[in-house]
């Protein structure tokens, strides 16, 4: 038995010790595999675990005037960014200490505790891309955090382009701001690409910046470089060793302006003059906000543009989103309505009692008298346009308009224009319009009477329900009837009255009040219609793209929107009467009396109502001034508007910042 146990035991022993030389030859051969063999892939493995690929960022292109200002460049500037795959690997304790740390040392409100972990965590899905906590950092708390390196594993200092407005808010609507890309537009980038199965071309990253608004947005994919590579070596702590680029990232393009450098000095700080000054007169004391542009006549060029308040480049761009009633400046919108149908003559003159001889008896400020369309366009007399425009009709008038160039969006390279399709702050109140208007105008007001029975007729079985008697009840319920009985007559009523285009409304129209709103850029193209003969330019801003060694990548030709279908007569007649408004007895003579008569100016002068909220401020009765403008009368090359919100009369705001543009413009003093 024993016999028998001590050979199983032996025959045991062999088979593991062979089993054992067999494991120690496979391990011995696999060693000599990876060191003599595979060394090459292994060695690759190693450096991977010590180094990391990070995107190196590319410079953004300058934003330059025509006359070579450099307006908005890049320049390098100290980041302070954290690694979330050493933050994890450090567990939460010591995760928490670093963050704890860092916010410590920063000592920025903006940047707490809360914020660095909220930003680590939203990156958890790229654990291996850095993750910028701030920028701009100063040489001393660089110098701060350096030389905390050892308790800040996984924190690292870098350089980076920042971008810098080098003449503070000087034309920040026009050139917009920069912001950090959003979940939101991360996410659309995400959907396009899905759809599209092809990456985007400018692809954005958690912590990229990206253009929010003005060209910065609209020329976001031309200003933007191309991002290089960084491979990075790190030590345990996650702190950077060396570097080599292996992609070297391509600066992005340059912008050349149509802007004008001291034509836009000229127009804002004649626009804050002039607004400083009217706030001085009661009648006119919460001026200062608005906007102006200058186009040139022969191209659409924008030569200068501004817009009021600018404490922010956040703020509405107004020269393309605000929308404002134009005054008496859309006259002779009406006046080529007219002379198109055939309403008017150069000779028919029209008596001006002192106020227009139809419901509602609008008053013109004219003195009484008799006036054809010269003198009428000359002092701005509503007796006149109101005639002209009953007989032409609203839909001619809006016909007209839109062919000089007010109707829907102008196409400006800039974001965010207002297209005037709303109906209650629309451009030109076409028939279209005004069905839409119709419509709201309809759901809102009978929403409202709908709330008001609703809310009467709840009362009124409140109260049956709590009477004591079947007599008593019943005369509530006859109560109620009635109440509901003439609420739905007012519905009525109201609904039937604000839905229909009666004559008084025409009238308005042809005056430039009433129903309508427009841009200040749209005022200016429409004038530039006027001045160049007919053809409806697309305005820009952007002459020319170029790379970062000044080749030129695109240039801007003119486009033509269309050309207007109105007689060269008609326009010419229409020239004619706005440069009588500069004329000795017009609106707006005193303000270029001193120009030469080689530089004769056509203008027309506004003053609007600035909506129902603002019109009465208490005893107050404000108004917008409202100006635009076209020189030289013989040969036009610059077409102004200005909207002056509270400037009372459009030749004391908006045409004194006119006066002061085109001197600069024509090299007067």
């Amino acid at each position: 038995m024993q016999t028998k146990e001590r050979k199983y035991i032996e025959k045991s022993l062999s088979i593991y010790t062979l089993l054992i030389f067999a494991i120690t030859a496979i391990l011995i051969g696999k060693l000599a595999w990876m060191q003599l063999i595979d060394t090459e892939s292994y060695q690759l493995q190693a450096q991977r675990n010590k180094t990391r690929q990070l995107a190196l960022d590319a410079g953004r292109g300058n934003i330059i005037t025509a006359d070579g200002i450099v307006l908005v460049t890049d320049q390098p500037t100290f980041q302070v960014s954290v690694h979330p795959q050493t933050l994890a690997d450090l567990g939460d304790e010591g995760k928490a200490q670093v963050i704890a740390d860092l916010a410590n040392l920063l000592n920025d409100p903006e940047i707490t505790i809360e914020i660095i972990t909220e930003k680590v965590n939203d990156n958890r899905y790229r654990m291996y891309q850095p993750v910028v906590i701030k920028k701009g950092l100063d040489i001393s708390l660089v110098s701060a955090i350096e030389a905390r390196r050892d308790q800040l594993p996984g924190v690292t200092i870098t350089t980076t382009p920042e971008r810098v407005y080098l003449e503070g808010n000087f034309a920040g609507h026009i050139l917009g701001y920069l912001g950090e890309v959003s979940q939101a537009e991360l996410d659309a980038q995400a959907k396009k690409e899905a759809e599209t199965g092809v990456p985007d071309e400018n692809h954005y990253n958690m912590g990229d910046f990206i253009g929010k608004n003005g060209l910065e947005k609209s020329y976001d994919s031309e200003l933007r470089g191309k991002p290089g590579t960084v491979l990075v070596e790190v030590d345990a702590n996650g702190h950077p060793i060396s570097e080599t680029v292996s992609v070297m990232p391509k600066v992005g393009n340059n912008l050349i302006l149509t802007i004008d450098y001291d034509l836009q000095k000229v127009l804002e700080n004649s626009f804050d003059r002039v607004a400083a000054s009217l706030r001085s007169n009661p009648k006119s004391d919460k001026a200062g906000a608005g906007a102006a542009v200058l186009l040139d006549v022969k191209t659409g060029k924008v030569l200068a543009m501004t817009s009021r308040p600018d404490d922010k480049v956040t703020q509405q761009n107004k020269a393309i989103q605000g929308r404002y009633i134009p005054g008496s400046t859309f006259k002779p919108v009406t006046a080529t309505a007219a002379l198109e149908t055939g309403n008017i003559n150069t000779t028919e003159t029209i008596y001006n009692s002192g106020r227009y001889w139809e419901k509602p008896y609008i008053k013109s400020t004219a003195a009484p008298g008799r006036y054809n369309i010269y003198t009428a366009m000359a002092r701005s007399d509503n007796t006149f346009f109101q005639e002209i425009g009953r007989r032409t009709g609203v839909d001619n008038i809006a016909k007209y308009g839109a062919e000089l160039g007010l109707e829907g969006a102008t196409g400006i390279d800039l974001p965010y224009e207002s297209t005037g399709e709303n109906p209650y702050q629309g451009a030109l109140p076409t028939i279209e319009k005004r069905e839409q208007y119709n419509d709201r105008y309809r759901e809102q007001w009978g929403s409202i009477y709908d709330k008001r029975i609703d809310e009467s007729n709840a009362e009124y079985d409140e109260l049956i329900a709590q009477a004591q008697s079947e007599e008593e009840k019943q005369k509530l319920q006859t109560q109620k009837t009635k109440a509901e009985k003439q609420l739905l007559k007012e519905k009525e009523n109201t609904l039937t009255n604000g839905t229909r285009w009666r004559p008084a409304d025409t009238f308005n129209i042809a005056m430039g009040q009433g129903r309508q709103a427009y841009t200040p850029l749209q005022l200016a193209v429409y004038v530039s219609t006027i001045a160049n003969g007919g053809t409806v330019y697309t305005p820009y801003i952007v002459e020319e793209i170029q790379d970062s060694e000044g080749n030129t990548i695109k240039k801007t030709a003119p486009t033509i929107k269309h050309v207007a279908d109105i007689s060269a007569e008609t326009l010419q007649i229409v020239r004619d009467a706005m440069c009588r408004v500069t004329a000795p007895g017009g609106t707006a003579y005193s303000l270029f009396a001193h120009f030469p008569n080689s530089i004769k100016v056509g203008a027309k002068t506004g003053t609007s109502q600035p909506g129902i909220a603002d019109y009465h401020v208490g005893a107050k009765e404000y108004f917008d001034g409202v100006f635009v403008a076209f020189a030289p009368a013989d040969d036009p090359q610059v077409a102004f508007a200005c909207v002056m919100e509270y400037g009372f009369s459009g030749s004391g705001s908006g045409g004194l910042v006119c006066r002061d543009v085109f001197s600069a413009y024509f090299g007067l003093n």
